[in-house]
């Protein structure tokens, strides 16, 4: 095993350049290096700093199944209606304020802030659930939908008295508990989360799409809705499994990519998939207590292990050593003093068979 290890640095010494090293010392930037402030506040630290992507959102509906005449929205479909929506405001304030005068001195002082309505825009899919979301929502707090179901609008209801009136139209349905329970906005990124909790949430307007046969080459149909609510939670943590209600179940592919140990790795040692990635993914899963993934990593490592061979792991330690010696010395694999090019990754030493042609 000792010779094996001591074989394995002498391969990874391959290479190596004393006096480039040094020279990457001494002058750590070469002779082309410049300024890096903006490059080292958004990219250090893992790209804590850097601005996060707008397409990364999540958006959980939590409705109320006791105001559902329609149980499958929430049963089959309430995952699926935060999934549909195309584009959503984070919230918004106004803060009012009124200056005063103290003894001919400007003070100002705060009254009062309103928060704006957060608008929405989904997707009008063709499973009709964001159409039936509105219906189920309208026909709780409204009588008129099931009213204009059973044809209860006489002729010349308006010169007819209370007593003709059999039925409840408008705002008169009994509807006590509220539609939504809560609506809650994600922000995602880095495997991080900031949410934003609207407490008592109401929809203040419901458009559907405008269909247009100019439309035939392209677009697609879409409905908005604008949500006022009472106030509003924030939260930041760390995306584990269920801190983030609703994402990843609905139509989420959770099959291991082909780079990853647990999906098959590769065989190389440094690499996104390579053997020292599988021995951290396997020690990740035991203590996740997930120990199918941990016993499926195990394996690929060891058989992407057992294909390394001493020509690959001698092009990994070269690029390895020479990249740290080029990024002082600026002398990069490739041969040209203070430049650096990218060069092919080398995932195995085996020579490409070419392919038989009839």
């Amino acid at each position: 095993m000792a010779s094996k290890f001591n074989s394995l640095l002498n391969t990874l010494g391959a290479g190596f350049n004393l006096k480039d090293t040094a020279r990457g010392f001494l002058r750590p930037k070469g002779q082309m290096g410049d300024w890096q402030h903006a490059a080292r506040t958004f990219s250090d630290d893992n790209f804590r700093l850097a601005p996060k992507a707008k397409f990364l959102y999540h958006v959980y509906f939590d409705i109320n199944g006791s105001a559902l005449r329609d149980n499958s929205l929430k049963d089959r479909h309430q995952f699926e209606v935060g999934l549909l929506v195309k584009s959503v405001d984070l919230p918004k304030y106004t803060v009012k304020t009124m200056t005063l005068n103290q003894y001919n001195r400007k003070k100002v002082v705060q009254l009062t802030h309103d928060r704006t309505a957060i608008n929405f825009r989904f997707h009008d899919d063709r499973a009709d659930i964001v159409n039936r979301l509105w219906q189920n929502y309208y026909a709780y707090y409204y009588a008129d939908p099931l009213i204009g179901q059973r044809k209860y609008y006489p002729p010349n209801s308006a010169t007819r008295g209370p007593s003709d009136i059999k039925v409840n139209y408008g705002f008169d349905n009994n509807s006590s508990l509220p539609f939504f329970n809560q609506i809650v906005l994600y922000q995602l990124n880095n495997r991080k989360y900031a949410s934003y909790t609207l407490v008592n949430p109401l929809i203040a307007s419901f458009n559907h799409d405008s269909p247009n046969s100019a439309e035939q080459s392209g677009g697609s149909s879409e409905c908005s809705m604008s949500i006022i609510y009472e106030g509003i939670s924030y939260d930041i943590g760390n995306i584990d499994s269920g801190n983030v209600r609703g994402f990843a179940q609905e139509h989420y592919d959770k099959n291991p990519s082909p780079l990853s140990p647990a999906g098959g790795g590769t065989k190389t040692i440094f690499g996104t998939g390579g053997v020292l990635a599988g021995i951290s993914s396997i020690a990740d899963s035991v203590n996740k207590g997930d120990f199918l993934t941990a016993g499926i990593s195990a394996i690929n490592t060891y058989q992407n292990a057992k294909g390394l061979t001493k020509a690959g792991i001698a092009v990994e330690g070269t690029k390895l050593i020479g990249g740290l010696a080029a990024v002082g010395a600026g002398v990069a694999i490739s041969g040209i003093k203070d430049t650096i090019f990218p060069s092919k990754s080398v995932v195995n030493s085996t020579k490409a068979t070419p392919p038989d042609f009839p």
